[in-house]
């Protein structure tokens, strides 16, 4: 048995089933949103911002079709801005080559000062340009583009970098900043820090730039700063390159002085230890010598004293050698020993 009115009744049932769960997904898909870790988002209201940024990674809801979520980066994003050309406290002109991180801190005066994160580095290339001429003024050249003051001057200052062991230290922990003989070393305080250098310089740019965001209130917080090239007018070019030679020079000049030092020391060593074995040497041979004669003497003497007659005998025969030579008049007594001794026959 067929009963076709029952099922026309079920089917306009499931339609409207299925229209209201679209309806009803379709609402959930405006209302609630999805902020991911890396993110941060507003809520808007016919272009107003409703509440606070949100920071909280997570689900979210806001009221479907009049509110909209826009959404900004938590992570750190990169500036490269374009070279800036300045000029040095002692009149040389430089052009600073400066990359930096930055983040939105703020995202909510950022919409308000900036907008969309496009227009952020426009904004920041005018903060961190006038730092960077403004810290750079405030350093000679010299101090801009050294780091340090390891520059060795002298053989003492030299020899003393010598390990424990004798050796010298590698070229790479001297050779560590530009400059030359006549540049006065950087400012150092009471307790050794750098005044000035490179890093300093480096320092007090992130330092005004920060303070220039701070006093901007754009919501932007500058992380670091680095300076990827420092490049010197035609100007001074030259005068650069012959300072470095001039240092390098120096520094090479340090390596053969420390190097003929080191020669001497050894030769003066060497000839210390040859004087001592000589020393011990002739010591030992002589020692060895006394000790042959004492044992030389002592068989003389026994075997004289097996006969002391013939012993005289042979004294007497060696003075008639050693005296009587040729041409040689000898006159002697009838009582001396010597004329015994060519009259007596040996017993």
């Amino acid at each position: 048995m067929k009963f076709p009115n029952q099922g026309g009744r079920r089917k306009p049932a499931g339609i409207a089933t299925l229209v209201v769960a679209a309806l009803l997904a379709f609402t959930a898909w405006h209302t609630f949103f999805i902020v991911n870790e890396w993110e941060q988002a507003l809520v808007l209201q016919f272009g107003d911002i409703i509440g606070e940024p949100i920071t909280e990674a997570g689900l979210h809801r806001k009221i479907p079709f009049i509110q909209d979520v826009l959404r900004y980066e938590r992570r750190l994003l990169r500036w490269d801005g374009q070279e800036t050309q300045t000029i040095t406290r002692d009149r040389k002109t430089v052009v600073v080559d400066v990359t930096a991180r930055w983040r939105i801190v703020d995202a909510k005066r950022f919409r308000e000062a900036v907008g969309a994160e496009r227009f952020a580095a426009s904004r920041l290339n005018g903060i961190i340009e006038g730092a960077v001429k403004d810290e750079i003024a405030k350093y000679d050249l010299y101090e801009v583009v050294r780091s340090s003051n390891r520059i060795l001057q002298t053989e003492e200052e030299y020899a003393a970098t010598k390990t424990d062991e004798g050796a010298l230290p590698p070229v790479a922990e001297l050779v560590t900043a530009l400059g030359s003989g006549e540049m006065p070393p950087l400012r150092q305080d009471d307790e050794g820090r750098y005044q000035a250098g490179r890093p300093e310089a480096i320092a007090g740019i992130l330092a005004e730039a920060r303070q220039r965001l701070e006093r901007a209130d754009i919501g932007i917080h500058l992380e670091d700063l680095l300076v990827k090239q420092l490049n010197y007018s035609a100007a001074i070019e030259a005068n650069v390159y012959a300072q470095m030679n001039a240092e390098l020079q120096k520094i090479s000049a340090g390596f053969r002085s420390a190097g003929r030092q080191r020669a001497e020391e050894r030769l003066g060593e060497m000839e210390r230890e040859l004087a001592v074995i000589q020393s011990r040497a002739q010591e030992q041979s002589e020692r060895i010598r006394g000790e042959a004669e004492a044992v030389s003497i002592k068989i003389y003497a026994e075997a004289f004293n097996q006969d002391p007659d013939f012993y005289a005998f042979l004294r007497t025969l060696a003075a008639y050698s050693e005296t009587l030579t040729t041409n040689t008049t000898l006159l002697i007594g009838a009582d001396g020993p010597l004329y015994r001794g060519l009259i007596q026959p040996l017993k």
